[in-house]
């Protein structure tokens, strides 16, 4: 080691173990900081040789920070210590190419994978292509690639194009493509919520890979929300909360209801999945002015529930689970393969944004960008943006509605003229909102519309949210922070596998009762 290099510590036995041999990565006193604002907090923790190791925590607790600062691209704190296979990596040498020359490899959730490449070309593209006098030699590539494919048990035709894969096999892919170049017995690999838009036997399939791989050495760091699988996979599991290791379990110990307990800072959660008042979601309810009946898509199946004018009704599940779609396809957004929409008795046409809009349904997406504003239009522009005509050459009228409505929603700055990109995310999100507000809606349809916004930009947005409710409005909202629908919500559906699994309402309609519901 150099001079000024330090090994990194064991861990102290308050923490629950200490350092061994057979530790492949170390990590002591890891800090990140956005700004002022440090992020994750001197976390330490080892993961054993040929053992898994999960992390959990709710949105915003610190796990995608500490993966991005393992793999170099959030820059860790200049305190921090990464060990791998007993060699320290300083702070300023954990970038992305470094790390992966070491030995820590991902595996992301969308697997990135290039759908006019095969998939042995796609493996080349990160191990390398073999050429002579630069003419690539494909015998050698095709039998480079099944060699990859076989160590995983990966059985795909390295002659397929990545874009007809489906989702099973793309991830099973990622996994030997992440792996490629490397002995498994001297690799950390990070399954990045690898397994969240695969349905659960294909997320068991790569899992069961996985741990095979294990079975030879391979040491894998396993963030993901689905807690049946810490349960099957993990041997030990920390929980991260609020940039702290909140409590840390191992095999033996680990409990459902204790994980989320530590997740959501409580003391205790008692009881199972199926408590009382979390019910079958069937019914819905007489008043219903929205109403859905068998709706399904390529994740929903047969979905059925309603929502009352002047209600709040929360929509929540695992990512891939189908809570995201089942909105779009109220919305028509995307098109429904069965089901039937209605609103105060009119159906709307399947797959039709336009006979949403019509009936006064108005869907908000998640994607403030690519489904949203316009970036180089002004801010009162993509306010007017659905229904211009309706001003015709009364502009002063559509800038009294534009200025009202911006100070309602106290958007920053309060200069309609300025690019709509220009403004910070949770800006963004409250010029989307207004441009349906200026439409008279009877629904609203909310993917996720405070993510990524700051705490003060989601309570004006809540505000509005209750505000609307108030006059009447139908508002059906996705969210993936338990908090905020135990907070805002009537009611809660809870997705899994593309079907409406339970409800909750009324004392069941708490912090704890979604989180486990959203991820029991």
């Amino acid at each position: 080691m150099g001079g000024g290099e330090r090994l990194c510590r064991p861990l102290h036995e308050d923490l629950g173990r200490v350092m061994v041999a057979g530790t492949r990565l170390a990590v002591r006193d890891l800090t990140v900081s956005y700004g002022a604002h440090q992020v994750v907090r001197q976390i330490s923790f080892d993961v054993a040789a040929g053992s898994t190791s999960a992390l959990l925590g709710a949105n915003g607790s610190g796990k995608s920070t500490t993966v991005k600062a393992l793999t170099g691209i959030n820059r860790a704190g200049e305190g921090s210590c990464v060990s791998l296979n007993g060699d320290t990596i300083k702070a300023r040498d954990l970038a992305p190419r470094e790390t992966r020359r070491r030995g820590i490899r991902v595996v992301h959730q969308e697997a990135p994978l290039i759908a006019n490449l095969t998939v042995a070309e796609m493996m080349a593209h990160h191990t390398g292509f073999p050429v002579t006098a630069g003419i690539v030699k494909r015998r050698e590539l095709i039998r480079d690639a099944a060699e990859t494919l076989g160590e995983f048990d990966v059985h795909v035709d390295p002659n397929r194009l990545c874009g007809e894969l489906d989702a099973g096999d793309r991830a099973l892919v990622s996994l030997a493509i992440s792996m490629a170049g490397i002995p498994v017995d001297s690799a950390l690999l990070i399954l990045d919520e690898a397994t969240a838009s695969l349905s659960s036997a294909d997320a068991d399939r790569l899992l069961r890979r996985v741990h095979d791989a294990t079975q030879r050495g391979l040491s894998v760091l396993m963030v993901t929300h689905r807690l049946s699988e810490v349960s099957s996979y993990a041997d030990e599991t920390l929980v991260l909360r609020d940039g702290h290791i909140a409590r840390t379990f191992v095999r033996e110990d680990f409990s459902e209801d204790e994980a989320i307990a530590a997740m959501v800072g409580v003391k205790h959660i008692e009881g199972e999945v199926d408590r009382r008042g979390a019910h079958e979601a069937t019914s819905m309810p007489a008043d219903a002015d929205l109403r859905v009946e068998g709706l399904s898509g390529r994740q929903v199946c047969g979905a059925t529930f309603g929502c009352a004018a002047g209600e709040i009704l929360g929509v929540t599940g695992r990512n891939g689970a189908g809570a995201s779609e089942l909105l779009r396809l109220v919305g028509g957004v995307a098109r429904a393969t069965a089901g039937r929409v209605t609103i105060g008795g009119a159906d709307l046409e399947p797959g039709s944004p336009r006979s949403a809009i019509l009936e006064g349904v108005y869907f908000l997406s998640s994607d403030r960008i690519n489904e949203g504003g316009v970036p180089l239009m002004t801010v009162g522009e993509n306010m007017l943006l659905p229904r211009v005509e309706r001003y015709g050459l009364g502009r002063r009228q559509a800038r009294a509605d534009v200025d009202r409505l911006m100070d309602e929603l106290a958007v920053s700055p309060g200069d309609p003229t300025v690019p709509f990109g220009s403004l910070s995310g949770g800006n963004q999100q409250k010029v989307l909102l207004s441009r349906w507000l200026l439409m008279s809606p009877r629904v609203m349809l909310l993917d996720d519309p405070t993510a990524g916004v700051d705490p003060k930009t989601r309570e004006v947005i809540f505000g509005q949210l209750r505000a609307l409710a108030d006059q009447g409005i139908c508002i059906v909202i996705r969210s993936s922070e338990p908090e905020h629908l135990a907070r805002l919500c009537d009611r809660v559906l809870v997705i899994r596998d593309g079907h409406i699994a339970m409800q909750l309402d009324g004392d069941d309609l708490t912090l704890e009762e979604v989180t486990h519901a959203t991820f029991a």
